[in-house]
C-alpha cells in the first residue's frame, strides 16, 4: 500500500524468482546512512580589488553506504562551486553548493 505514510522505510524481499504471497517477506528499513571520505582539490578566483571571490572545488574518494547494517564502499565524487566574501583578513563569509556522486 503506497498510500502509507511510511511506505518508503518499508522493502520486500523474495526468497524467489517468482513473487507470489507465499514466498517474500517485508523488511522495514529505519535509515539509510552514507558516510563519505573526500580529497578536495580547490581554485580560488582572486581579486584584489573585489571583496567577493568565486571559488570551485572537485573532489574524489569514497562513500560507505550503511541500509539496515549492510555497508557498502562506493567511488565517490564531488563538484563544489561557490562565492567568498572578506569579511576581515583572516575570516571570510562563504556560500556554495555541490554535487556528490556514488
Amino acid at each position: 500500500d503506497f498510500k502509507h505514510a511510511e511506505s518508503h522505510n518499508f522493502v520486500a524481499v523474495g526468497r524467489d524468482t517468482a513473487l507470489t504471497p507465499d514466498n517474500f517477506f517485508v523488511m522495514k528499513i529505519d535509515g539509510v546512512k552514507d558516510i563519505s571520505v573526500m580529497l578536495n582539490a580547490c581554485y580560488d578566483v582572486m581579486h584584489t580589488d573585489l571583496p567577493v571571490s568565486p571559488y570551485m572545488c572537485a573532489g574524489l574518494g569514497a562513500s560507505f553506504i550503511d541500509i539496515a547494517n549492510h555497508v557498502t564502499s562506493k567511488l565517490a565524487y564531488r563538484g563544489k562551486v561557490g562565492v567568498s566574501y572578506k569579511l576581515t583578513p583572516e575570516i571570510s563569509l562563504i556560500a556554495g553548493g555541490f554535487y556528490h556522486g556514488i
